[in-house]
């Protein structure tokens, strides 16, 4: 039997093990299986639980109660610098700089969407 945590972590996104199945692309009765403890987990298909519930291998395989690994952990904590040093920031500035702020980072978000379909579109017409 090969302990985990994958129903525990199915169930908390309320999700039917057919829908799991579906969205990692393996069938319902090896999901079955996998709750149940009767299939080894493979590779592949730990690598996709872990990516697809956003939580470490060894959480999965009860090594650790820590959700994330250290690695998570450590770039979490940095991106969580980055934005209270970027809010301290924004709220030094007066209201018409910040509207200035908030109108410049919606134009760089619609241009960076329109990049994106362009190069999307661009990579279809080659295949």
């Amino acid at each position: 039997m090969v302990r985990n945590r994958v129903k525990e972590l199915r169930k908390e996104r309320r999700l039917r093990q057919e829908e799991l199945a579906g969205r990692i692309n393996i069938s319902q009765q090896t999901v079955s299986r996998i709750e149940n403890g009767d299939n080894a987990l493979a590779a592949d298909i730990l690598m996709s639980l872990a990516n697809y519930f956003d939580v470490s291998i060894d959480y999965i395989l009860y090594r650790s109660d820590s959700r994330r690994g250290e690695e998570s952990r450590v770039e979490f904590d940095e991106i969580q610098e980055r934005n209270y040093n970027l809010c301290r920031r924004y709220e030094q500035l007066n209201r018409k700089n910040q509207e200035l702020i908030f109108n410049l980072t919606e134009e760089l978000e619609s241009g960076q969407r329109l990049r994106e379909r362009f190069l999307n579109m661009k990579r279809e017409k080659r295949e």
